[in-house]
C-alpha cells in the first residue's frame, strides 16, 4: 500500500473542512475572552423578599415565536432570554428591565464546528467523513514517518 499516494489526496480532499472544524473549534474555546462571540454575564443587584419574573410575564413582553431559550442562572443573579434571531437579551430577574442586549454567535460557531449549518448531508456526509478522513491521515502520517535517524551527509 502506497501509504504517501493516500495521505496526500485524502489531505487535498478534505482541508476544506477540517479549517472550518479547527477555526470555529478555536473561536469557541476563545468565547469567554471575546465579547462579538459570546456576551459576557451581567449580574443584577436582586431586591430581597421579592419574587423573580413568571415565566408567562417574560414569554407575554418578548413574544413565545421569537424567543428560543430562556436561562436562569440563580447563582450569578442572571437571567438571559436567547431569541431566535441570535440576539441575547440579559434582563432583570425581577423587574424585568434590559439590562444588556447582544448577538450571541456561539450557535453558530456550534453548527460549523459540527457541520449541522448545512443540514444532515453536511453533518454526516461531509463532517463525518471528514473525521474518518483525519483518523486516516494522524495513522497514515505516523507510518510514513521515518522514525530511524537519517546519516548526514
Amino acid at each position: 500500500m502506497d501509504w504517501r499516494k493516500y495521505h496526500r489526496y485524502i489531505a487535498l480532499v478534505f482541508t476544506l473542512p477540517l479549517i472550518f472544524v479547527a477555526i470555529s473549534g478555536v473561536m469557541l474555546q476563545l468565547r469567554n475572552q471575546f465579547e462579538w462571540i459570546q456576551p459576557s454575564t451581567v449580574s443584577a443587584t436582586m431586591s430581597p423578599g421579592e419574587p423573580i419574573l413568571a415565566l408567562e410575564k417574560i414569554i407575554a413582553d418578548h413574544g413565545q415565536d421569537s424567543i428560543d431559550q430562556i436561562i436562569y442562572r440563580p447563582q450569578k443573579k442572571n437571567l438571559a432570554i436567547r431569541l431566535k434571531d441570535g440576539t441575547e437579551l440579559q434582563i432583570h430577574p425581577q423587574t424585568g428591565i434590559v439590562l444588556k442586549q447582544a448577538m450571541r454567535r456561539t450557535n453558530f460557531l456550534i453548527d460549523l464546528h459540527q457541520g449541522t449549518w448545512i443540514g444532515k448531508l453536511g453533518q454526516y456526509g461531509v463532517y463525518f467523513p471528514t473525521a474518518l478522513a483525519f483518523c486516516f491521515l494522524i495513522i497514515s502520517g505516523i507510518v510514513i514517518y521515518p522514525f530511524k535517524k537519517r546519516k548526514s551527509v
